[in-house]
């Protein structure tokens, strides 16, 4: 019995804290400053030790390729994208390629760790040794890691595939998400809006480029399929800060996409023993490379 209760206690804290990175309060942002072919032919000299030369098989002249009637669209795309784009065009381009890169294949590189350890106070010290006497090589912090994200997730999309919050999205900027917006050889640099107790809405600059977050109700419900009445999510309040992204342009195509956010949570959860508070921070990069559509 004893077991089965030190179980339950690591599994609700353990939920708990899975909720950096949510929010029951709504969510606010704030905006920060982070592309003829004409046969000459020579005339025909009239001979008479020869027959006169038939030119009824001559084909009619090709369609000139530089033609705007006969011009491949994509072509004029790709010429385009390969000027330096202002940020209206950029976002423009950017949200209509993401939308077919996301279908094609690349490789992705997630790395998520922690710059401010999960802390709960006094009670982190005897929630830890809770956690051991289910899994001595555990304790709250790497417990709670798995459900934040901390680690590296990585591999070949398609081939494998990542969690649905881990993909390449397809982007639905605007023009004024962006800032702090430059491009040097190719490589678009931009920052986001700080986001507060984002939600998967489209609400804020964070969702409309990524799915890398989780919210509130996300983890409500990963606690109450667990645990159900045993453990409540009272409050969270997330901060997503310095939200940086990089986007390389080659060949009139998307080649690379770079990004990274800091966030810091401050969280209550009523478990057995009553209402505990905790709080945790973490840095995430992320980046997009050997894309192909």
């Amino acid at each position: 019995m004893k077991k089965l209760l030190a179980i339950l206690l690591a599994a609700a804290m353990l939920f708990a804290f899975a909720a950096c990175g949510d929010d029951t309060t709504g969510e606010t942002t704030t905006t920060t400053t982070a592309a003829e072919d004409v046969t000459d032919e020579a005339p025909v000299e009239e001979s008479t030790d020869a027959p006169a030369v038939d030119t009824s098989d001559v084909s009619a002249e090709e369609p000139s390729a530089e033609d705007p009637s006969t011009a491949d669209p994509s072509e004029e795309t790709s010429a385009a994208a390969d000027a330096e784009m202002t940020k209206a065009e950029f976002v423009a381009f950017l949200n209509a390629e993401t939308a077919k890169a996301a279908k094609g294949s690349y490789k992705y590189n997630r790395n998520c760790s922690y710059t401010d350890p999960i802390d709960v106070g006094n009670s982190t010290d005897a929630l830890n040794s809770v956690i051991k006497m289910v899994d001595k090589d555990s304790d709250l912090s790497s417990v709670v890691g798995g459900f934040l994200g901390i680690g590296t997730k990585k591999g070949s999309f398609p081939k494998e595939q990542p969690d649905d919050d881990y993909k390449l999205k397809a982007t639905t900027l605007k023009e004024a998400d962006l800032g702090s917006f430059s491009c040097a050889d190719g490589v678009y640099s931009f920052t986001l809006a700080n986001a507060a107790n984002p939600k998967k809405t489209g609400a804020t600059p964070l969702h409309r480029f990524t799915n890398d977050f989780i919210t509130h109700e996300e983890v409500d419900s990963s606690i109450k399929d667990t645990a159900g009445n045993l453990i409540k999510l009272n409050s969270t309040d997330v901060d997503y800060t310095n939200v940086k992204v990089s986007v390389k342009v080659a060949d009139g195509k998307i080649a690379e996409i770079k990004y990274q956010y800091d966030f810091a949570a401050t969280l209550q959860v009523k478990i057995l023993v009553g209402n505990v508070d905790g709080d945790g921070a973490a840095k995430t990069t992320g980046e997009f490379t050997e894309i192909k559509y």
